[in-house]
């Protein structure tokens, strides 16, 4: 597949300098490959977990309340950021962002398992008011924009080593978003593993482990809201957050193989599909 994004080790760099204890700046770099290389974070919380064969509420909330402590470290430097090369964020203009990805997917060739249907596509475009509107809530709400590392699932993030702190790794996918799309992978990851069962037309996660998950991150910022009107913009950040997961995936499968193509290929609109549902927390 596609080479690893050139903006990460960039992103890295500035991210380890303001929270260092969470994240390691690159060893090395070779920005024009896309290449980082970077210190061992310890083990993978991802091997945590499959030793206990199942997710814990004990160990993903004490990481996230360590995530969401990270992107704090970030407030207020848009500018640093942008410097560093990371893209824009698509929560600000989802509804755009959403009509031209599937545009780009319904535009392939008829035996690409990237393309998608004519019903998908008028989907999406049926989804682009609610996206007006999400992106209007969490503009004008009162949870400032800020780093989200994009891909925030187990493998990505080292236990904690000697009591110090969660690590986190992986950047390629970063973005300066609304903070609260970060949650996308991890709710993935709850539901999956804890087969919660879900409705066809909306996201619930009102589980209780789900949701216990969630408000431990959302604790981290309730200076800026009550817990209760953080859920409500969870919700909103959640429905648009999986076109960086779709973006993602457009950019990773340019220069694919069929052997790639056809493992990976329904993967863009896996994403994309989700941002026609309403989340509820």
């Amino acid at each position: 597949m596609n080479g690893r994004a050139r903006w990460e080790g960039a992103v890295q760099t500035v991210v380890a300098a303001l929270a260092p204890e969470y994240v390691h700046g690159p060893v090395a770099e070779e920005r024009s490959r896309g290449w980082t290389l970077t210190r061992d974070s310890g083990p993978l919380l991802r091997t945590a977990l499959e030793s206990s064969a199942r997710v814990e509420v004990e160990a993903l909330a004490p990481m996230l309340a360590d995530y969401a402590r990270l992107q704090r470290r970030t407030l207020g430097y848009r500018d640093l950021f942008a410097s560093a090369g990371i893209p824009k964020a698509l929560a600000a203009v989802p509804d755009a962002a959403a009509e031209a990805q599937a545009f780009h997917l319904a535009g392939l060739s008829a035996n690409d398992p990237r393309r998608i249907t004519e019903a998908q596509y008028d989907h999406v475009l049926s989804a682009l008011p609610a996206l007006r509107e999400a992106a209007k809530v969490l503009v004008e709400g009162p949870v400032p924009m800020a780093l989200d590392q994009g891909d925030l699932w187990p493998g990505n993030i080292g236990c904690p080593v000697d009591g110090g702190s969660f690590r986190f790794f992986d950047f390629a996918d970063a973005s300066w978003s609304h903070p609260f799309g970060s949650l996308a992978m991890m709710v993935v990851e709850c539901v999956y593993r804890w087969e919660v069962p879900q409705p066809a037309d909306a996201v619930n996660l009102r589980e209780e482990r789900t949701r216990e998950v969630i408000d431990t991150y959302l604790r981290e910022w309730t200076d800026f809201a009550p817990i209760e009107d953080l859920r409500e913009l969870a919700g909103y950040a959640l429905r648009v957050a999986p076109l960086n997961r779709a973006a993602a995936w457009i950019r990773n499968l340019e220069d694919a193989g069929p052997d790639d193509l056809d493992r990976y290929g329904r993967m863009p609109w896996a994403w994309l599909e989700d941002v026609t549902k309403p989340v509820f927390i």
